[in-house]
């Protein structure tokens, strides 16, 4: 098996071990490997990538985690140019279209249109009595986003700096993200349908409108307002590009590498222990493991600071879901499915809905997000001829499937199998009133629970997101990739915020951090060969 770790890996020193493979540890491995560091990643799975990983059934696969990605349509923004920067250029993109999400609550359809002068308009359209509500709701995503940029600059900073002008850099972002989604909203309007609709996406970051920062919020719809788009090939494109180029530079990736613990000694980090007991070192190790995992888990409690820990176990892990991943015999085109992403509510109360339904134990999520990956991807039908592809995606808290955490992926047992199967089939029925057309064309259809989550990315409660995107979420001072032990450091989606993009900043920054250059500059320069 290629990359199989081995034994041997313990007869070097590196300057970076990385805990797992995850876009934000391979992002800061392919930096620090193009600036002549010599890395290590370790992922505990027998697949890199982490959320960007896909599986395959039959002649068919899916991805996991990457839907969609804003901005890289943009060919000199930020966002393009990293990408191009850590995969050489190599990863190209498919636009998604005029249209890249729409919801449907309560029957009423709305779409959300590429390009933030068309989404306006439409959303005004929707509701010409909102027109003043609606403007003033997109100058405040521009701000919000924008200051997002001062917040996380600031998390680049020695601490001592911090402590001088830290507090200046993230005053405006504060000022929004102290506030819920739904506190700035109905400040602007007393419309709950047009709530409703401008909050029908909380679930790209997994908390509905009276729990969620609006700080989150502003990041995420900011991110889209451009459009969406797909790595051609499918998510795992991602991860494959990112480890060409760690491997040409010198890196090394090693899959079934467990980590036990991080080794501390006099504050500061020198190796990591492995499961099987072999000890590796390095000047530098960083954690992509998530912070409840690096700080409850990966650091002896010999040695954690027990104050951290009381602060950071009062964030919420994030959301969980269930999923089915359905094959058809047919082809998008032939069946007319859309490349757009679909957001299906019971109601215009997001947050009733959601109250409603983890309070009441299997009852039927209130939002099923339906994607349409061979749709999106230009390359699908040369590989998958005659075929698609379509995901559904639902809350289901963690704690339903909990009674089966301790037994074997794949050998749960009969009474955990019937409950899948009767999932999967309210998942195909909602499917089928949304999509009708597809009735008799599927070919295969599978369902996850946060169990298979929590088994393949070693989330502890099944979640995807990280930590709740809470107001109190981004007043965390320890959510940065400095930790307060000496050359521990921390990359991934916890550092910054949800999403594909963030994990991939996350990787530079702290890549930013370790190697003390100013990568961001060299980016921003670099033009693809």
């Amino acid at each position: 098996m290629k990359n199989l770790y081995s034994s041997d890996l313990t007869k070097a020193h590196y300057d970076a071990i990385i805990i797992g493979s995850g876009l934000g540890g391979l992002t800061t491995a392919v930096c620090m490997a193009k600036a002549g560091k010599k890395v290590l990643v370790l992922e505990k799975h027998y697949v890199i990538g982490g959320f960007t990983h896909t599986f395959k059934r039959k002649k068919m696969e899916w991805d996991v985690g990457v839907h969609y990605v804003g901005q890289v349509s943009i060919k000199n923004s930020t966002m393009r140019k990293a990408f191009d920067y850590v995969t050489n250029g190599n990863l190209q993109w498919d636009d998604m279209g005029e249209i890249y999400d729409q919801t449907i609550i309560e029957g009423d359809v709305y779409n959300f249109m590429k390009g933030k002068e068309a989404q306006i308009k439409q959303m005004i359209a929707y509701f010409p009595e909102e027109e003043t509500a609606i403007r003033a709701y997109y100058q405040l995503i521009d701000k919000v986003s924008a200051d997002a940029g001062s917040y996380f600059a600031e998390k680049t900073m020695p601490d001592w700096l911090s402590n001088l002008v830290g507090h200046k850099l993230q005053r405006k972002f504060y000022e929004y993200s102290n506030k819920t989604t739904y506190e700035v909203l109905s400040s602007l309007t007393t419309n709950k349908k047009l709530i409703g609709v401008l909050c029908a996406q909380c679930g790209n970051y997994g908390l509905t409108p009276k729990k969620s920062s609006f700080g989150a919020h502003a990041i995420i719809i900011a991110h889209f307002l451009e459009g969406g788009n797909y790595p051609v090939g499918g998510a795992a494109s991602i991860h494959k590009y990112i480890t060409e180029v760690i491997e040409h530079h010198g890196g090394i990736l090693a899959i079934k590498a467990e980590v036990k613990q991080i080794i501390i000694e006099n504050n500061k980090a020198i190796g990591v222990e492995m499961q099987n007991g072999d000890q590796l070192f390095a000047t530098n190790i960083i954690s992509n493991a998530g912070a409840h995992n690096t700080y409850n888990k990966l650091i002896p409690a010999s040695v954690s600071h027990a104050e951290q820990l009381v602060e950071l176990n009062n964030i919420k892990p994030s959301v969980s879901h269930a999923c089915i991943y359905v094959g058809l015999n047919a082809t998008d085109e032939a069946l007319h499915l859309p490349k757009h992403n679909i957001w299906h509510y019971k109601n215009y109360d997001l947050d009733a809905a959601n109250e409603y339904h983890v309070n009441t134990k299997d009852s039927a999520s209130p939002v099923f997000y339906v994607s349409f990956p061979s749709a999106k991807d230009s390359a699908w039908q040369q590989k998958h001829p005659g075929t698609a592809s379509i995901q559904v995606i639902g809350s289901y808290p963690y704690e339903w499937v909990q009674e089966w955490e301790n037994t074997q992926w794949g050998k749960r047992g009969d009474e955990y199998d019937a409950k899948k199967e009767a999932l999967k089939n309210v998942f195909l029925e909602k499917l089928y009133t949304i999509l009708p057309q597809i009735k008799g064309h599927v070919d295969i259809c599978e369902l996850s629970t946060p169990l298979s989550t929590k088994h393949f990315s070693n989330y502890n409660k099944g979640e995807i997101y990280g930590l709740e995107h809470t107001p109190e979420r981004f007043r965390l001072k320890l959510l940065r990739p400095r930790t307060s032990y000496k050359n521990l450091y921390m990359t991934g989606q916890d550092v910054l915020c949800v999403g594909v993009s963030s994990a991939l900043f996350s990787g530079i920054i702290t890549a930013i951090c370790v190697l003390k250059r100013n990568l961001l500059w060299r980016i921003s320069r670099y033009k693809a060969q």
